[in-house]
């Protein structure tokens, strides 16, 4: 049996989400393949789309960042979260090297948690990082300048990450030093699958009717303009992991529908998200319009606005008038943006395998 363990930020869904493609695409390939996830991303997350062998372990990986929505970024939370996770930290370290001798782990993956990676050294496991960022990076502009605390987190986060094999970076992604090699591939692709339903059938909703994905990812939107939405003639939106809302025409919970993410991505017209790696992947490769709303503090949200732009069509819209509900001109609007002239990158998910290989093989 080929034991892979595979460690997976709980910050949203994303980190999850670009692992899972390689995953599936692993045990195409590997009959014996047996997955431990080492999260605390939820198990339901995974029923829906992994499907090689899996079991779950729950066990905190990293902090990531503390959010108040997926919109603002809490930093004296944040600096708080690290200064407890790094508390006892080479007994944490000696833990996590214990479950992965213990699980007879042939490779450890990590995206993107330093502590797996030090757990991995620890237990003389090979372990490669597979990111599109990094939390060194994501911290660094929020460092107060000469701050003891702030200098002692960092350094242990890039001194884990020095301790992987390598990092495979997936494509759109920064730059991120702290790993001893980095290799490059494209991005990491959901499998295309066909739809099991017509959401428009489901809905009951006319064809000339667009549909809008509200897409926030896995950290929960706390309030929409839903009075402004309900008004918007001619749109249909599709809002998940909001509090419950009275009855609206032209909004539907995504709770209310039995169908996966993915396919409910594929069969809508607008995507509307902040600039986060698996939506943006995903919109490009579906070839969705994308109306976009920055964090405007996030390492890696200028690369994901400038691959939206290189490879698809997208549009920014305002911060204000996303709370406000001004959003009719640029829903129409970015249906008019023409097709990139330049196509996305192939996928990386075959190029990920193959290197995963090289380290099982070995």
């Amino acid at each position: 049996m080929t034991v892979v363990w595979c460690s997976i930020s709980a910050h949203g869904f994303g980190h999850a989400a670009q692992i899972m493609p390689i995953l599936n695409e692993l045990g195409t390939v590997l009959d014996d393949l047996r997955v431990i996830l080492r999260t605390q991303v939820p198990a339901d997350f995974f029923q829906r789309h992994l499907h090689v062998k899996w079991d779950l372990q729950v066990a905190q990986q990293d902090v990531g960042c503390i959010q108040r929505g997926p919109l603002d970024l809490d930093v004296a939370a944040t600096w708080d979260a690290y200064t407890q996770f790094h508390a006892n930290w080479e007994r944490k370290v000696a833990k996590e090297a214990r479950a992965i001798r213990l699980a007879k782990a042939n490779l450890v993956i990590s995206n993107i948690s330093h502590l797996a990676i030090a757990g991995a050294a620890q237990a003389h496991c090979p372990v490669v990082g597979i990111a599109s960022l990094s939390w060194d990076r994501v911290l660094e502009p929020f460092m107060q300048d000469h701050s003891p605390r702030h200098l002692s987190i960092i350094e242990t986060i890039r001194n884990g990450y020095a301790l992987a094999d390598q990092l495979i970076r997936l494509h759109p992604g920064i730059g991120m030093p702290s790993f001893p090699s980095t290799v490059d591939v494209g991005p990491s692709v959901p499998l295309l699958n066909p739809n099991s339903h017509d959401l428009r059938k489901l809905l009951g909703v006319a064809e000339n009717e667009l549909l809008v994905l509200i897409a926030f990812g896995g950290v929960p939107l706390t309030s929409l303009p839903l009075k402004q939405m309900e008004s918007i003639a001619g749109f249909q939106f599709l809002v998940g992991e909001l509090p419950r809302f009275p009855s609206y025409a032209r909004v539907h919970r995504l709770e209310d529908l039995a169908l996966p993410f993915s396919e409910i991505t594929k069969q809508v017209d607008i995507i509307m998200t902040k600039p986060g790696y698996g939506t943006v992947v995903a919109a490009v490769h579906y070839g969705k319009p994308l109306v976009y709303v920055r964090r405007g503090n996030f390492i890696d949200e200028q690369c994901l606005v400038d691959y939206t732009h290189r490879h698809g069509r997208g549009m920014e819209l305002s911060r204000n008038d996303f709370e406000s509900g001004d959003w009719e001109a640029t829903l129409r609007a970015v249906l008019t943006v023409p097709d990139p002239s330049e196509p996305p990158p192939s996928p990386g998910n075959s190029a990920v395998v193959r290197l995963l290989r090289i380290y099982l093989q070995s």
